[in-house]
This record gives C-alpha cells, sequence and structure tokens, in this order.
C-alpha cells in the first residue's frame, strides 16, 4: 500500500503536465475551464487508489466457535523452531522462520502459543504429546486467531492446531530428501526434495549443516555420518532453521527400516501416555432425566486404542480444562456406562466417535462445551504426579 500512495502522489505531482491541462492553459482557457480539469483527474486518481487499498485489504482470520469444531483449510500455516514448552498446561514459544513478509525487526521475535483442546502434535510420524518434543526442534503448525493476544493485545495467530516435527511433516505430504553431496569436510550435505509418489524432484537444492553431534539413524540403530551416501532417500530433523541458513540436522533417517522403528517407538510412547491420561473429548449433550452424556472424543490419537471401548463396558469419566488438566482423577472419577457408540463425519479436530454415556451421578463439570477425559476399565487408573494435576496446587502458567 505504500508504494501505491507515492504512485498516487506521483500522479499528483505531475497533474499540470496533463495534455488536457497544458492545452487549456496554451489556449488561454480561464482558471474556472483549468480547475475543471483538475477536479476531474483529482477523482480518477482518488478512485484508482482507493481501489488499490481495497484490493490489498486481507480478509479477516477465521475465528473459532466455541463448541464447534473448525472446518477443512480453516487454519494458518506458520513454521519455526520450539524455544519454550510447558507441556502440563500445553503453552510454550516458536522462533517463527523468517519470511518475505516480515519486517526485519520482527525476525526471530518468540510467538507464544497454546494448544486447543483438540490440538494435536505428531513427532516421528506418530501422535505425540509436548513431553516428547525436545526444545530446539523446528515445527510445522496450523495456528487459528486470537484477537487478543499478540503484541499489544492486537491479535494474533496463536491458537495452535497442529504441531509436527520435519520428519512428519514430510511423511505426510509424501516427500523426502534426496542427498545430493555430502561434505563432511565443511559439515554440510546438499539435498534435493522429491515427492516419494510421483519421483519428482524440487527445482533447487537445500544445503543444511551436519557436525558431530547430528545423529544417523540406520536399520535398528546408530549411523555415523560417514554412512551418508548420495542417493540415499532420507528424512531430516533440524534445528536453528533460517536463523542460520537452512537449518543444522539433529537427526537422519537413511533407509525405510530406520524411519518405520522410529514411528513405532513414539507409537507406543503415545498409547501409554493415554492409556495413564485417557482419550479427551467434549461434552455434545446432556440428558438430565436420563442422566446420559453424549461425548464426541477428539482427533489425532492412535484409533486402535478405540477398541477398548465396548458397548455396556464401562469408562471413568474425569472433569478436565482445556489443558486437558483434571483435577485429581483417583477422588474425582465417576464411572459410566457405554450405552451407545456413533458414529459422525470426521471433521478437523473430531475423531468422529461418540459415545454416549450414563454416569452413576451427574457432576457440577458434566456440562455441554466442558472437557472430558475417558479411560476404559481395561486401562490403569492411577494417581498422577501432583504437578499434572489441578489440585491440591494450581500452578497453570499463563504467558
Amino acid at each position: 500500500m505504500r508504494n501505491d500512495l507515492w504512485t498516487v502522489l506521483g500522479r499528483f505531482q505531475k497533474l499540470f503536465n496533463r495534455p488536457m491541462i497544458k492545452a487549456e492553459l496554451d489556449k488561454g482557457a480561464s482558471m474556472p475551464v483549468v480547475g475543471l480539469a483538475v477536479v476531474r483527474l483529482c477523482v480518477i486518481l482518488v478512485s484508482s487508489f482507493t481501489l488499490a487499498v481495497a484490493a490489498e485489504k486481507k480478509p479477516e482470520p477465521f475465528q473459532l466457535q466455541p463448541g464447534q469444531f473448525p472446518p477443512e483449510g480453516s487454519s494458518h500455516y506458520i513454521a519455526g523452531e520450539m524455544i519454550f514448552m510447558d507441556h502440563v498446561n500445553r503453552v510454550g514459544q516458536l522462533r517463527p522462520d523468517r519470511r518475505d513478509d516480515q519486517r526485519t525487526d520482527d525476525y526471530d521475535r518468540p510467538m507464544p502459543f497454546t494448544l486447543l483442546p483438540y490440538g494435536t502434535i505428531r513427532y516421528h510420524g506418530a501422535p505425540a504429546e509436548l513431553r516428547d518434543i525436545p526444545i530446539g526442534t523446528h515445527l510445522h503448525g496450523q495456528f487459528y486467531y486470537d484477537k487478543k493476544a499478540g503484541k499489544d493485545g492486537k491479535g494474533a495467530y496463536s491458537r495452535a492446531f497442529l504441531l509436527e516435527d520435519d520428519f512428519s511433516f514430510q511423511e505426510s505430504n509424501g516427500r523426502g530428501w534426496r542427498l545430493d553431496v555430502v561434505n563432511l569436510e565443511k559439515g554440510s550435505i546438499t539435498v534435493t526434495g522429491i515427492s516419494t509418489k510421483e519421483d519428482k524432484p524440487d527445482p533447487k537444492p537445500t544445503v543444511f549443516k551436519v557436525n558431530p553431534a547430528t545423529r544417523v539413524w540406520k536399520g535398528i540403530g546408530y549411523a555415523t555420518l560417514t554412512n551418508l551416501s548420495t542417493g540415499q532417500l532420507a528424512q531430516i530433523n533440524i534445528t536453528v532453521a533460517t536463523l542460520k541458513g537452512p537449518g543444522r540436522c539433529t537427526d537422519i533417517w537413511v533407509d525405510e527400516e530406520s524411519r518405520k522403528l522410529a514411528t513405532a517407538h513414539q507409537l507406543e510412547v503415545h498409547r501409554a501416555y493415554e492409556k495413564s491420561h485417557g482419550l479427551p473429548g467434549w461434552v455434545d449433550a446432556v440428558d438430565n432425566e436420563k442422566s446420559l452424556l453424549t461425548v464426541t472424543l477428539f482427533g489425532g490419537f492412535d484409533t486402535t486404542l478405540t477398541n477398548d471401548f465396548r458397548l455396556k463396558g464401562r469408562v471413568a469419566a474425569l472433569v478436565a480444562e482445556d489443558s486437558l488438566r483434571c483435577y485429581d482423577q483417583i477422588n474425582d472419577r465417576m464411572y459410566a456406562e457405554i450405552v451407545e457408540i456413533k458414529s459422525d463425519p470426521i471433521a478437523p479436530g473430531s475423531s468422529g466417535l461418540q459415545l454416549v454415556i450414563k454416569p452413576e451421578n451427574l457432576l457440577e463439570g458434566f456440562r455441554p462445551r466442558r472437557i472430558l477425559r475417558l479411560l476404559p476399565d481395561k486401562w490403569p487408573l492411577d494417581d498422577l504426579p501432583w504437578e499434572e494435576m489441578l489440585w491440591p496446587q494450581d500452578n497453570r502458567l499463563k504467558l
């Protein structure tokens, strides 16, 4: 818009050199005639400036609605390195990648985020929690706008819907890196992004840094940088992306076996966590007369976990906050019978699985839009560490 303004001002500066005005002046036209020509040109120029400003005005960011999952494609992509996280409260900070649309004095400014209740994380190609992600990991994220967030409370994309490491991002998009040049003396590798489905390479290669701290994975274990060779199709996790060039490799998986092993291990980490904490979802409806709750489970978890939710089976229902933290899951749990299992259309944030449960008693927290965590009888219901509970000490951290 700044360029458009200078263009318009330049046009005003040349106004009296316009042929139509100059001709009138040469003929000795009166000032009212010349003035009319000036007015006409002014109207044209102001109109063109108004249209330019209107064309550049960006659409309003999509606003999340309470109790509703967002529509497909409504989130905003931002990538960056995780520089801080509080896994208990599901909040953190990214150092965003530098972008051409940024002012240079906005480079590398921390970007606080809060994971949505149905926000998900993927690490090594499998579901994960913030606690699983090492500080310094480069992440790709999908975010929603919060009008009250950001600098001076003027709004920012701070509500995280999805965070995934480079491994997961590339795998989910059917992509990998082909090693073209390995130069250990200079501490670098030259790679070309490639579509694994179409075997279609990117037009330009990328040069990443490597050093002795870079982990190389091959087969069922560690390898070394000397095991890197041209032609290998790899997945790569990086750090310090755009801060010092394209980034430095933290991990390189050079074959399919090592990648499958990394995914399988993270999947077991995820399953163990969910079985000790319960799958989260929110209450869609409450039938007070029949003491029934309809709960939609959030998406992003390993779907095999739902095999333990069976009709007429029993679940422990735990009231949770938006951070998915419960109060005291041993003493505050309420057992309920699953009376119906329904399928709903899968939407962003939703698993598409609805459970109708009949608790022994209706608790205060059993209200529409409130968050619950559900544990079937087969899962161990045990104490959590105090820092993970909202009782006896609430250590919620607000960024």
